[in-house]
């Protein structure tokens, strides 16, 4: 099957993959977590000119800042309208889950894993923690062997994570792979990330952890996005006129 799967819960991403081959045909990134708009249109164009084309859209739903997260699942939506093929949605973080699992699979050797059986253990607990502004972070629990989600997401303070995560059965202290730019932001609070280099979500693994969903016979999420807060604009209230 070939995805076109897009990201922009964080800095924004868009790849062509070809799940069958997991291989990735085309991918665009941006270098910032802000300019989504301008990113969108010319990296979707790029993507698109390749021979292949997609089968399904796949976009992150988050969670994100409001703004950004819009800019993605709409894009997407409008590239299946106009092609005729469906729209879904995945939690965001997935994406950072399945790189993990990916990483730690080429990295990998018979003889490591020899000599260290541990490594082989499934259910190992990845943190994943990005950032949700207003000094807070989005994290969910994923675990390690099949990047399926264990806990989250949540939002809250980096403060406060610890005591989150245990009361969904965790402890931040024992937890040693931790990825995403919630660890840069907060190092001091939230402990140093396992892999500096994975810090958001990619849309060419996005695209590969929705084909591992749907090769479980999981189904994937309607394109809505998972806020987790209200936006950070408010409508100005409609005030009833002193004039009779």
């Amino acid at each position: 099957m070939i995805i076109l799967a897009i990201d922009t819960s964080q800095s924004a991403s868009v790849a062509l993959v070809d799940t069958d081959a997991g291989s990735v045909i085309a991918a665009e990134q941006a270098d910032d977590q802000r300019r989504h708009v301008e990113f969108i249109g010319p990296a979707l164009a790029s993507v698109l000119a390749e021979d292949a084309q997609p089968d399904l859209v796949v976009v992150g739903i988050g969670p994100g800042p409001f703004t950004g997260l819009r800019v993605g699942i709409a894009a997407g939506i409008a590239v299946g309208q106009a092609r005729g093929i469906p729209v879904r949605g995945l939690l965001s973080q997935a994406a950072i889950a399945e790189e993990c699992m990916r990483s730690a699979a080429d990295l990998a050797t018979p003889e490591s894993e020899a000599a260290s059986p541990a490594a082989n253990e499934s259910d190992r607990p990845v943190l994943i923690a990005s950032d949700a502004r207003r000094k807070e972070v989005y994290f969910s629990v994923y675990d390690s062997t099949g990047a399926t989600l264990s806990a989250g997401p949540f939002v809250a303070k980096p403060a406060e994570v610890a005591s989150v995560l245990a009361d969904n059965g965790f402890r931040l202290e024992t937890i040693e792979e931790r990825l995403g730019r919630g660890f840069l932001l907060y190092p001091d609070i939230l402990g140093e990330p396992s892999v500096e280099s994975i810090t958001d979500p990619r849309a060419e693994y996005l695209a590969l952890a929705a084909a591992r969903e749907l090769a479980a016979g999981r189904e994937l999420r309607e394109p809505i996005p998972e806020y987790l807060r209200d936006a950070d604009a408010k409508a100005t209230p409609v005030r009833e006129s002193s004039l009779r």
